[in-house]
């Protein structure tokens, strides 16, 4: 029991952490950034108690006033440059007010022809670049898609549960990253769902993972798993134990919850986009060691993203989800694993939460069932979108 107790203290914990997540207010539904980073609406208190005090819900909210639309701005902190605020139009405090802005003449603006407009994407892609960079000028005996990798996560996904699992991060390299001037990039917008912000960190941690641990054979589940779609997996097998009075089917709550834009789960849509593109890229960095990570992610950003659920789910799971599913639940050969699934499934569903290991093979059944119809009702809407 002892040496339970003490592995328990070295898993890593994927569920709580909240930069990225939606968030909701009573002047309307947002997402948790840093402060700083909220330089298109304004901030709330108090909707992401689970993060630092820097970190508030950003709300990105429209005004209206006759003909004109305009964006509600926190007024003390941004500028509304090209037009004027105007008080009384926007919910929340008196320092949030809409910024508006006259409309283009017809045929649109009159100048010079403006440059083409730049990808939401690009500044993140630029980012990686940057680190790709360094990692190639440091050296060292880390490839540099692993340094890459190391340096998104290091902040929040290397304490003692993470070094457990896959290991730490290079210390030095992280330093002399903050030494050529970059700091950390906590989210940016995908391509495919508007109002989605990827979370960079948890990609990050999970391309690492996926990078270094590879594929399982078959039906088996290895740690990199843990540290993308499997550890998201468990959390939400915690979801479920908790709600199970009034959802009985695990099924049923799988198709409900999982991968879902509208809730917040631990395995939202987001965090499926993150773990597919994490298992995808990770892989192609696995199996060809001379490919880039910028390049790899550029490409995804640019249309690889049209496929990035058909690539993932065949890639992964190979018509066998419902079996690895049940496997990523129950106790396998790795002590970490074993343990950390048991911590992982305590904190989302609390303490005396029914372990996987104890329901019934049809309840099992059912629950994995319910997530191999989710991925398949994921397939079907992505063919439909891009035939």
């Amino acid at each position: 029991m002892l040496s339970h107790l003490l592995l328990s203290c070295l898993i890593i914990g994927t569920s709580y952490a909240s930069i990225g997540d939606v968030c909701r207010a009573s002047e309307g539904s947002g997402t948790c950034k840093q402060e700083s980073s909220c330089t298109t609406g304004f901030t709330v208190i108090g909707a992401c108690p689970k993060d630092p005090t820097a970190v508030k819900c950003c709300i990105q909210a429209s005004c209206h006033d006759s003909s004109l639309t305009g964006t509600c701005l926190d007024k003390s902190k941004l500028s509304c440059a090209g037009g004027s605020f105007k008080a009384k139009l926007c919910s929340g405090p008196d320092n949030v007010q809409c910024c508006l802005k006259p409309s283009p003449p017809p045929g649109g603006p009159v100048g010079p022809p403006s440059n083409p407009p730049t990808k939401p994407t690009a500044a993140y892609v630029a980012y990686i670049r940057r680190i790709y960079d360094l990692a190639k000028q440091y050296g060292g005996d880390r490839p540099a898609n692993q340094l890459v990798t190391e340096w998104l996560r290091h902040k929040e996904y290397n304490d003692l549960k993470w070094k457990s699992l896959i290991g730490g991060v290079d210390d030095d390299f992280t330093k002399f990253v903050e030494n050529a001037g970059v700091t950390m990039l906590d989210t940016f917008p995908d391509p495919e769902y508007p109002g989605l912000d990827v979370k960079i960190s948890h990609f990050g941690a999970c391309a690492n993972g996926v990078l270094l641990k590879g594929k399982p054979s078959g039906s088996d589940t290895n740690r990199g798993d843990v540290t993308g779609w499997g550890g998201d997996w468990m959390t939400f097998y915690g979801e479920w134990r908790r709600d199970s009075d009034a959802t009985p089917s695990g099924g049923d709550y799988a198709r409900a919850h999982m991968a879902n834009l509208q809730d917040d789960t631990t395995f939202k849509m987001r965090d499926l986009v993150e773990d597919a593109d994490c298992f995808n890229i990770g892989m192609r960095l696995h199996d060809n060691p001379a490919l880039s990570i910028a390049d790899e992610i550029e490409s995804n950003l640019d249309s690889g993203y049209k496929t990035r659920m058909q690539r993932f789910i065949n890639g992964r799971f190979a018509g066998n989800a419902q079996a690895i599913a049940k496997n990523m639940l129950l106790p396998g050969n790795d002590v970490i694993v074993n343990t950390g699934r048991i911590a992982l499934i305590q904190q989302a569903g609390g303490f005396f939460v029914k372990l996987p290991l104890w329901l019934s093979d049809d309840d099992m059944n059912d629950l994995t069932g319910g997530f191999r119809d989710r991925l398949d009702a994921v397939l079907v809407e992505e063919a439909r979108k891009y035939p």
